[in-house]
């Protein structure tokens, strides 16, 4: 055998061996791939049930409301703050701004541990406050709130009202 036969057939091996590395290299990225689209796939199901599940928690909330179960308040905290994890309609974002208003007017009221650490007359003072700022939303928290707890749960149209 001569040089050129020799380099012939180590240049054809070469060849054999790069292409069997390139197809193993494919088929990896091949894989990759399937990997990645189920792995979007399962996000995407967990952020539409987070999402279907935030929904649920605001009907309650202002099924909750209506019924005078909790306060005007306490119903904007909850609420403004789920209204981040869902993607809101645009009649969705209109209900929920007043909510989000309310929550923001009476951020700077102490909650929870806060709240107890309080004195008497700075709760009442602070209460008496409160509810002067609730008469001021009351009229559109409980319109908006109506509203809300026709939030519809179906996985096919998860943005609308009924």
């Amino acid at each position: 055998m001569n040089l050129t036969s020799l380099a012939l057939v180590a240049g054809i091996g070469l060849l054999i061996g790069l292409g069997g590395y390139a197809a193993y290299l494919a088929y990896r990225l091949r894989q990759q791939r399937i990997e990645t689209e189920q792995a979007e796939l399962l996000l995407a199901a967990e952020l539409s049930r987070k999402e279907a599940d935030a929904r649920q928690s605001v009907q309650i909330i202002a099924r909750a409301l209506v019924q005078k179960d909790l306060s005007e308040t306490e119903a904007a905290m909850r609420i403004a703050w789920l209204s981040q994890q869902i993607n809101l309609s645009a009649d969705e974002a209109q209900h929920v701004s007043v909510f989000t208003q309310l929550a923001g007017a009476t951020a700077h009221i102490p909650i929870l541990d806060d709240w107890a650490a309080l004195s008497k007359s700075e709760k009442r003072r602070l209460d008496t406050e409160r509810e002067s700022i609730e008469s001021n939303y009351r009229e559109f928290i409980y319109a908006s709130a109506e509203d809300l707890t026709g939030i519809q749960q179906s996985v096919n149209s998860p943005k609308t009202l009924s």
